[in-house]
């Protein structure tokens, strides 16, 4: 689940340039400081890298991860399979 601030959001839309899965889209209403505030559009398309959050310079955005998400059940350590799919 994502969350975005309104309050803290100044419509930048950074997140909406970094997404490499295109979850965002910008709202064509204007909120009360006069900001077309970008949305969560296709959320089921998010693999929850992080990017958007790091990305903010507002720290607007909230990637909600379950708690301890990189363990396993067997406790185990589980890294994010997208975190290394950078270029080398």
């Amino acid at each position: 689940m994502i969350i975005i601030d309104e309050n803290l959001c100044k419509g930048c839309h950074l997140c909406l340039f970094m997404c490499y899965k295109n979850v965002y889209a910008i709202s064509p209403e204007l909120n009360d400081k006069g900001v077309q505030l970008p949305f969560v559009k296709f959320e089921e398309r998010c693999t929850k890298c992080g990017t958007c959050e790091v990305a903010c310079p507002d720290q607007a955005i909230t990637v909600d991860l379950p708690e301890n998400w990189w363990m396993k059940e067997d406790n185990d350590v589980n890294f994010n399979p997208n975190f290394t799919k950078g270029k080398k």
